[in-house]
């Protein structure tokens, strides 16, 4: 089969750029003619072959990049990125609006029109935050991240959750939150591997990484899961040039940082190298009225984050925390900060039960314990380190009609 039958057209014609794009994995090769209309090259070798192109390998060979969907919008995406520069607020809307044609999960659609009818503010500070990350941001990083967030979890790794739910009789998280332990990284190297390799399977593609110590030591785990999007909460000590350099090429990845005395100089080397950032912090129910009265969103203003992340501590009441979130949702709808406002728990709840039935928030600590949005499990029949994913969550997060019978097998475990 001849490439030359077929003419190339577009900003994906030619260079290595086209082929990185493209990628080396798809059955098909979407691309644009000056009219914006769509055409098709189906590509019948496989591996490092490309019209007209260099070979080049990709770092990121997976079976997701072959979804006809995905290739369409991550293309789109990536065209609109380079738009965006000379008129965020135009190609914002335009994003969104192709958002809407290709958006059919439960989640998606929701937050597209929620998006469109925010739009519609001429002075929302969300137009200076795009032109912001698009101009400072690898534009890898924004497509790949926002892709995999977007499309492989909230939309077909969402279909899947459905499906394993109704098969299955208990409830799967979007999300899965994990305090990661050094000591099981060293020492049992295929621990983690694993539990994402479960969560995968069950619809899982979105992972909320809490990593003390060593930084560096966690990236070989993102490595090895690209279609997966994640968020890797860290301390500003943590982010030097090393860690940097080893995290150039996942481009998977948004870093958030910890509110403290490091951390503008962390996010001005994370802006410096063109990751997408985000800042994060807790509070207790003493310092509950502080994140209320503004002063803690003014104070990480200065470092210009795409996201800032609150979490509660163990100390806080529901009523605190229904408080605080009230606050939070009256920050977004207001559109007067540069930065998306997100309250770690509550918006993952949020997020679950509108991708699915009921509510489910799933987390372990390093000990491997249970963690829910109804509090700290010991119980060892509850622990990851010593049971699998699957089996946990079909003891503690049943289906109502399954529920009477997992607190039955529960009793007799103990």
């Amino acid at each position: 089969m001849s490439w030359d039958r077929f003419p190339l057209v577009g900003n994906f014609a030619t260079g290595k750029k086209s082929c990185y794009v493209l990628g080396h994995f798809f059955s098909f090769v979407p691309s644009f003619s000056r009219r914006n209309k769509v055409s098709l090259y189906y590509r019948n070798l496989p591996g490092t072959f490309c019209p007209r192109g260099q070979a080049r390998k990709v770092w990121h060979p997976t079976t997701m990049k072959s979804d006809m969907t995905r290739v369409l919008v991550e293309s789109t995406i990536r065209r609109t990125l380079k738009a965006m520069r000379e008129s965020p607020e135009r190609e914002a809307r335009n994003l969104v609006d192709a958002g809407a044609q290709f958006s059919t999960g439960r989640f998606q659609t929701r937050l597209i029109s929620h998006a469109q009818r925010m739009l519609q503010n001429a002075k929302s500070a969300y137009y200076a935050l795009v032109k912001d990350v698009v101009t400072y941001a690898d534009h890898d990083n924004i497509a790949t991240f926002g892709v995999n967030l977007g499309y492989n979890s909230c939309t077909k790794g969402a279909r899947l959750i459905r499906e394993t739910e109704r098969e299955k009789g208990f409830n799967i998280p979007w999300a899965l939150h994990l305090r990661v332990s050094q000591e099981k990284l060293a020492g049992d190297p295929g621990l983690y591997p694993s539990i994402l390799r479960e969560g995968t399977s069950l619809g899982i593609y979105t992972y909320l990484l809490f990593v003390p110590g060593d930084a560096q030591a966690v990236l070989p785990l993102v490595m090895e899961y690209p279609d997966c999007a994640f968020l890797l909460f860290l301390e500003g000590g943590q982010i030097s040039s090393a860690f940097l350099e080893e995290l150039a090429p996942l481009k998977n990845v948004m870093v958030s940082v910890r509110r403290g005395e490091a951390m503008e100089q962390a996010c001005r080397a994370l802006r410096a190298a063109g990751r997408l950032y985000a800042v994060h912090g807790s509070y207790s129910e003493e310092e509950a009225g502080y994140v209320r009265s503004g002063k803690w969103l003014e104070s990480v203003l200065p470092a210009r984050p795409v996201f800032a992340f609150l979490r509660a501590d163990l100390s806080c009441t529901d009523r605190t925390q229904a408080e605080v979130y009230q606050y939070v949702t009256a920050v977004r709808d207001g559109q007067h900060y540069p930065l998306i406002l997100m309250d770690v728990a509550r918006d993952s709840l949020l997020i679950d039960q509108v991708i699915s039935e009921g509510e489910c928030l799933v987390g372990f600590d390093q000990d491997g314990s249970l963690r829910t949005h109804q509090g700290l499990r010991r119980e060892e029949q509850g622990n990851i380190f010593h049971h699998p994913l699957e089996e946990i969550l079909r003891l503690y997060t049943p289906k109502p009609a399954a529920k009477k019978e997992a607190v039955t097998q529960s009793v007799t475990a103990l």
